[in-house]
């Protein structure tokens, strides 16, 4: 039989209130969802930001936006990779 049902030790409320069930917020997952939220803003500034400063025709601003958003894709796996050693 599990060991998750109420017994006498505890209470159903204090079980429930205690319970840990690994949902968490962790550092990983702040950094995770301010990656998802700030990228593709950041991504287009810095597109755009290479059409004003001369680096490239404006017909050239999404192909500029694929590459560093392709960049920046890898380089979020490259730190999860050596962040979790596998």
């Amino acid at each position: 039989m599990s060991k998750d049902v109420p017994t006498e030790e505890k209470s159903v409320r204090e079980r429930g209130t205690y319970a840990n069930d690994g949902n968490d917020p962790t550092l990983a997952s702040y950094l995770s969802s301010l990656f998802f939220l700030l990228s593709v803003p950041a991504l287009v500034t810095l597109a755009y930001a290479g059409r004003w400063a001369g680096l490239y025709s404006e017909s050239a601003v999404v192909p500029a936006f694929a590459g560093l958003l392709v960049a920046a894709v890898a380089a979020a796996f490259a730190v999860m990779h050596y962040a979790t050693g596998r």
